[in-house]
């Protein structure tokens, strides 16, 4: 009988014990700072721009690793072509480009490309390291040419055991906001637009 007790809660242990081990999230959310508003020029209002963002990555996911013997993929709320849709626009308004509701009513696009949005984890007994990949492809295309323009930043961090969802997030988040300062603090982009159409 009292073997039967210990048994069972051996059991209900091991049962509890495994419910703690739970799953890590598979989502990571970013939120892109917003540009400066001085660089507002009016000028620029006459550009009326389509914008089209698109991930042309191999896959959706944004990294993966090992947890508990199995592959761990994440993905990104919102998703990475939403991500660079928001910031892109919010670059362009804030130079003070129009944005077309349809693309019968611009004279302009521009067409975002994503490239890489990835942290590829390497994870050893004792030490871990992510580097972090993320690169754009900007296009301008009006009535008088096209622009190409590739923009992006890698970041690395090293650590001690393993690699959790923070960490990549962490070191995704610094490569995503350098691009993204990239982004905003360009005028080659500016000057092919106002070239353009």
């Amino acid at each position: 009988m009292r073997f039967a007790k210990l048994s069972a809660l051996a059991l209900l242990s091991t049962a509890l014990l495994t419910a703690c081990q739970s799953q890590p999230s598979n989502t990571l959310t970013f939120t892109p700072s917003s540009p400066i508003m001085q660089q507002f020029n009016a000028a620029n209002q006459r550009a009326v721009l389509n914008v089209v963002t698109r991930d042309v990555r191999q896959a959706p996911e944004v990294s993966s690793y090992v947890h508990n013997d199995k592959i761990h993929k994440l993905f990104t709320q919102p998703s990475v072509t939403q991500l660079f849709d928001q910031v892109i626009k919010q670059n362009l308004n804030a130079k003070g480009f129009r944005i077309a509701a349809t693309p019968a009513q611009s004279n302009t696009n521009v067409i975002v490309n994503i490239t890489q949005f990835f942290a590829n984890v390497e994870q050893g007994n004792l030490r871990y390291k992510i580097t972090a990949k993320v690169r754009v492809n900007v296009q301008v295309q009006g009535a008088k040419g096209q622009f190409n323009k590739n923009i992006g930043s890698t970041r690395t961090q090293e650590g001690a055991f393993n690699a959790d969802n923070a960490n990549i997030q962490k070191v995704l988040g610094q490569a995503l906001e350098d691009t993204i300062q990239s982004l905003y603090k360009d005028q080659e982009i500016t000057n092919a637009i106002n070239q353009n159409w």
